[in-house]
């Protein structure tokens, strides 16, 4: 765990509160009060991979005087090593002032008191983002980052494959399973699962209920043996085991995509931002894929989606936390900058604002669904049925590397997916200990 002076100066606030104890993987605090607004204009640095970000940050610099922000492209992957190299040579002349991550690098970095609650800076501006999005960048009661993109879970089907097959498409979980063994018989599988990705997984168990890392009292509790993540454990198991799903590697894209177009996956689950590619790469199924609802869980009435955040967050170093937030506020909720990070030839971002409808349609890939195309905005506003309580620690990095690891064993047959649940137990109460940092499990 990183601790810079300033978080260690900060431990003494650990009393004052378990929010801010917690906030802060118990290494740091970082308040609000610690970058105040500037008296002129001020040039802040935006760290971001987003494809398009920077024409957003030309509409924002067009339409300010006072601020002035300076695009920095860097990667996803690289973002939160670079920000902690950055945080470690405490140099906040060199600091950026943004930086677009999601809720699982941005809770472990915030955690690592690397970034600033924003709360303060937030306060009046709650109105103008969907139900939910904040407390999704949130931990302990204090806020790491001004939400930009969300993402509703949704799933399109081959309308033509289902027809022949004679099959309804299947609404929750366990009908998939069903549909998967009537469809194998004629030698379709029912999905894809990338051996490198527990990303479906996890968001099942999510979806049904579980919850990793939770706080209780000055500590985390973790617990991936509940009964929810057993059971997202035991569909993904009868999968495999009934060999229902293809097991091509993102590395290997276009075979991949080759497998869909031969009509040999029958369904993918998506969000917003994957249309425009898929759509890109489809040639013979071109206008069979039809959008439906996401699978639902047990308990659920309407299917949710489960699935991370995107956000501007505020590095700990920023002087001009005040502007930084009112900067990350525009690009996230004004028509411009929204519509060109929803753009299906750039991020294809859903938006996190109060009413995304009017960004909606430029999103629908009418190529891919033909006469579908129609269905997909209602789908999709439906799914922005977005399953709240989800908590990501201050090793949620690390966490996922590990589940990486061990799903990959699962996928090749080594272990089954249940074993993995005790050994990440275990795991990741023995790496929080060894960070220091309070812990249940």
């Amino acid at each position: 765990m990183i601790r810079s002076s300033t978080s260690r100066n900060r431990t003494r606030l650990l009393a004052t509160g378990t929010a801010c104890a917690l906030a802060l993987g118990l290494a740091a605090c970082g308040d609000s009060d610690s970058g105040s607004g500037s008296d002129g204009p001020v040039t802040l640095e935006v760290w971001t991979g987003a494809q398009g970000a920077d024409k957003a940050v030309k509409q924002f610099n067009a339409a300010h005087d006072d601020i002035t922000l300076k695009y920095v492209k860097v990667p996803g992957d690289k973002m939160s090593n670079q920000l902690n190299n950055s945080h470690k040579a405490g140099d906040k002349d060199k600091s950026p002032c943004l930086i677009q991550s999601d809720n699982r690098e941005g809770s472990m970095l915030m955690a690592q008191g690397v970034l600033k609650d924003i709360s303060g800076e937030l306060k009046g501006s709650e109105g103008k983002f969907s139900d939910g999005a904040i407390k999704a960048l949130s931990i302990g009661g204090k806020t790491y980052g001004v939400p930009d993109g969300r993402q509703p879970i949704f799933t399109i089907f081959n309308r033509k494959v289902f027809d022949t097959a004679g099959l309804d498409y299947p609404k929750t979980w366990e009908e998939m399973i069903d549909a998967g063994k009537e469809l194998r018989k004629g030698g379709v599988k029912i999905f894809n699962l990338a051996g490198e990705d527990p990303s479906t997984w996890m968001n099942m168990a999510w979806q049904a209920g579980a919850r990793w890392y939770t706080v209780k009292g000055d500590s985390w509790k973790i617990n991936f043996t509940d009964g929810h993540s057993e059971w997202a454990a035991g569909i993904m198991q009868q999968m495999l085991d009934e060999k229902l799903v293809s097991k091509i590697s993102y590395a290997d894209y276009a075979a991949m995509i080759q497998e869909y177009d031969a009509g040999k996956i029958a369904s993918r689950q998506v969000s917003t931002w994957q249309l425009s590619s898929f759509e890109q790469q489809i040639r013979k199924t071109s206008g069979q894929w039809e959008p439906a609802p996401n699978f639902r869980a047990p308990g659920e009435a309407r299917p949710s989606s489960a699935a991370d955040t995107f956000g501007l967050m505020v590095p700990e170093l920023c002087p001009h936390s005040e502007e930084a937030v009112k900067a990350a506020a525009w690009l996230a909720t004004n028509d411009k900058p929204v519509d060109t990070m929803g753009s299906p030839k750039t991020a294809g971002w859903y938006p996190a604002v109060k009413d995304p409808g009017p960004h909606l349609d430029q999103v629908v890939p009418k190529k891919l669904m033909g006469d579908h195309a129609d269905q997909a905005v209602p789908v999709i506003k439906k799914s922005a049925n977005f399953a709240g309580g989800w908590q990501y620690g201050p090793n949620s990095k690390a966490m996922y590397e590990e589940l990486a690891d061990q799903w990959g064993k699962a996928m090749a047959g080594d272990i089954t997916v249940a074993e993995i649940l005790p050994h990440m137990q275990k795991w990741v109460v023995n790496d929080l200990k060894r960070r220091k940092v309070n812990v249940i499990g």
